[in-house]
């Protein structure tokens, strides 16, 4: 989904010489179309590498993002258009409108302009690296799988984030909620 996932690169370099077959010829599936907990390994601005952890609801659309070392933590419901923010030391979620003006349903072609590059291999997955723009309309290629799994993304020939491991089990409902104990913050408009 270019939502939540948009800033996702894939590694130059991994393309493979087999074929995969999609739906889309002319756009990417952006959104999974089933659970997943995939960890990302991200290019820091001083180059450093961050981990960070997204979890996926195909029941709920809703997804979990877990930076590695931040006392945060992103829920985002795509039905209600809210991201929570999770402040696990003050054990405050702040809601506020989910970010990006479009959220393609999973099994639905991303809008916008695409072109198919070629096939590659990341984290064991196969998928396609695709060029469009980020959503800061930076020219991005991105790689998602049949099933809209973004598995990484480059700007430039720059690795800007790539799956380290991919998981399709089952996601638990009350990953996506904030623990007992937390407050509500609604920031005032």
């Amino acid at each position: 989904m270019r939502c939540g996932f948009r800033g996702l690169a894939v590694v130059a370099g991994l393309l493979l010489g087999a074929q995969t077959t999609y739906a889309a010829d002319t756009a990417p599936y952006v959104t999974p179309m089933h659970d997943a907990d995939i960890d990302y390994v991200m290019v820091g601005p001083n180059g450093q590498h961050l981990h960070q952890r997204m979890r996926w609801s195909s029941k709920l659309w809703r997804q979990r993002v877990d930076p590695e070392g931040a006392a945060t933590v992103m829920l985002t419901d795509y039905r209600t258009h809210r991201l929570m923010v999770l402040d696990t030391t003050a054990k405050s979620a702040t809601v506020t409108e989910a970010p990006g003006d479009s959220f393609s349903a999973p099994g639905t072609p991303a809008p916008g302009t695409w072109k198919q590059v070629g096939p590659a291999t990341i984290a064991g997955e196969a998928c396609m690296i695709w060029e469009s723009v980020d959503t800061n309309k930076l020219p991005t290629d991105f790689c998602y799988t049949t099933d809209g799994l973004l598995l990484g993304a480059t700007q430039g020939g720059r690795l800007v984030v790539q799956a380290a491991s991919v998981s399709r089990a089952g996601q638990a409902d009350d990953l996506f909620d904030p623990p007992e104990g937390y407050h509500r913050i609604d920031p005032k408009h």
